[in-house]
């Protein structure tokens, strides 16, 4: 993925979004604040495109949420999650120039004060964030579950609330007043391939270039990712020249390469795509029963298997708007190179630079989308590796 590096800040100055995290009043997964009044000088608070950043919660354990209660006056929060011990609160109330805390409306009238992203032995602490970002981060955790073998799986916002207070607890407990102690996923960090993780890690001169802007674009918008997606595939028309020399079988067929073609691609429908590329890749004799052809490709794309960041996707549309090509075919669609399309858009982490032409104009909000699916993508795959090493 690219190594980032950790940077730092320029003497004597911060920006807002910094000055939010070193408080504790910012989302531990993407890095944005909730309120960006003073934060963006050239853009209005009030636009409808920044609204998602006020549309936030509480995430923790339901113990941790009576911990972090400041004032309730008797009253009782709505607790929005329906998973036992796991407290998801109604939207919350936050302004960077009021009290600082987070407030949640009663179940009857009235108001209750929350503390966030606060330390303290022996418990846990509560997460404000976007609502857009648990969406996500929880369809992340899904899929991420979804490819195990064992097939047992845990409530995805029960495995985000454990995953963000066990980073938090391990951040805190080390005796370290850095300011950084609320980055939980390096979210200050930059690298060379990739650009800023985050806001948190950009400099005066990339804020004042409006570079925040695809940062502060919800990542839950799916209005430009079908165009996005039909002018990849516009400018990838499939290679009729294939040079690549068939495959000659040199032994006789063994176990499954001995099933009749009928039987084999039955089995195939009921499979999930992960596990008929793993066949395909099995023998000589599989990759040609089970050809990884156009339409395989471009089947995965149709139903997520493959691209589950991208699950809004109205592929329908797309294969409407794609002109029809000069090779006669049943199937106009037929002609476009949907392997790499399908590869290409597989990845979610983009290059700054140098980068394939066809992600020049990779639209903000599925960029974003991308950058918060890999950054819990890979605390998911993190956190696997430590655990297969400590079983060892």
């Amino acid at each position: 993925m690219g190594s980032f590096v950790s940077t730092q800040t320029e003497e004597g100055w911060k920006s807002d979004a910094r000055h939010a995290m070193e408080a504790g009043r910012f989302c531990v997964i993407c890095g944005g604040p909730f309120d960006i009044e003073g934060n963006v000088y050239t853009n209005d608070p009030k636009d409808p495109r920044f609204q998602w950043l006020y549309d936030l919660r509480l995430l923790g354990d339901v113990r941790d949420a009576n911990n972090h209660m400041i004032a309730s006056a008797g009253l009782i929060a709505t607790n929005q999650s329906e998973i036992p011990d796991i407290f998801l609160s109604e939207p919350a109330l936050f302004n960077e120039t009021a009290s600082g805390y987070f407030r949640v409306a009663g179940q009857t009238q009235g108001e209750i004060w929350f503390e966030a992203l606060s330390y303290g032995t022996g418990y846990g602490t509560l997460f404000p964030l976007h609502a857009a970002c648990i969406t996500t981060s929880c369809r992340a955790i899904e899929h991420h579950q979804s490819r195990r073998r064992n097939g047992k799986r845990n409530h995805a916002l029960a495995i985000l609330s454990r995953l963000l207070n066990t980073r938090f607890a391990k951040r805190n407990s080390h005796a370290d007043d850095s300011c950084e102690v609320n980055d939980l996923f390096s979210l200050c960090s930059y690298s060379p391939v990739y650009g800023p993780r985050s806001v948190l890690a950009m400099t005066r001169l990339e804020w004042w270039g409006g570079e925040y802007d695809r940062f502060y674009t919800d990542p839950s918008d799916e209005s430009g990712t079908a165009l996005f997606v039909q002018d990849v595939l516009r400018a990838s028309p499939l290679d009729t020249l294939d040079c690549s020399y068939p495959l000659r079988v040199t032994r006789q067929p063994e176990r499954l390469e001995r099933l009749p073609t009928e039987l084999l691609d039955e089995i195939c429908l009921y499979l999930p795509v992960q596990s008929v590329i793993a066949l395909h890749r099995t023998s000589k004799a599989l990759t040609i029963r089970i050809p990884l052809d156009t339409a395989f490709w471009r089947n995965s794309l149709r139903d997520g298997s493959l691209h589950p960041h991208i699950w809004d996707l109205d592929t329908k549309w797309i294969e409407h708007q794609l002109p029809q090509s000069d090779v006669l075919s049943l199937d106009p669609a037929a002609s476009w190179d949907w392997k790499s399309v399908a590869k290409l858009l597989a990845k979610k982490r983009f290059p700054v630079s140098g980068r394939d032409s066809r992600l020049v104009d990779v639209p903000n909000a599925f960029w974003n989308r991308c950058r918060i699916w890999a950054t819990i993508e890979e605390a998911l795959q993190e956190q696997d590796a430590a655990k297969s090493s400590m079983s060892q």
